[in-house]
């Protein structure tokens, strides 16, 4: 009996686990051939121990391209917008993958893929099809 108990209540806490889905994500060029990145991030941020702590973008083969830290909860949102300013675009990279972490539960949310178009420059958008 002690065992179903706890069970149930381990499986209970599971279903209430949240992990920061990146929703939307867009860039627009800058100056000196550097980027600004819009992102959406669904999350109900709690309290100081559950929100929305970084986000990433990577490249088509996983490699890190820029982090952008957040720097506490917003209590009340189910949408968090956010944004970065002044990264780079390697040569040859064809998609942007961004993700994001919460604070209590990591990574693992859904990401989203930005196709780039081969001249890159424009507001950019596109669903990662999950």
């Amino acid at each position: 009996m002690k065992k179903f108990l706890l069970l149930s209540v381990f499986l209970g806490i599971s279903l209430f686990a949240e992990k920061a889905d990146v929703i939307d994500a867009k860039i627009k060029k800058s100056y000196g051939g550097s980027y600004i990145a819009y992102v959406k991030i669904r999350h109900h941020d709690i309290d100081f121990n559950d929100f929305v702590s970084e986000w990433q973008i990577f490249d088509q083969n996983g490699t890190p391209i820029s982090l952008r830290l957040e720097f506490g909860p917003r209590p009340g949102k189910e949408v968090i917008e956010s944004d970065l300013i002044g990264f780079k675009i390697p040569e040859g990279t064809t998609k942007l993958i961004f993700r994001a972490k919460c604070s209590k539960d990591g990574y693992g949310g859904k990401e989203f893929v930005l196709e780039l178009p081969s001249a890159e420059g424009n507001t950019t958008s596109s669903d990662s099809g999950e």
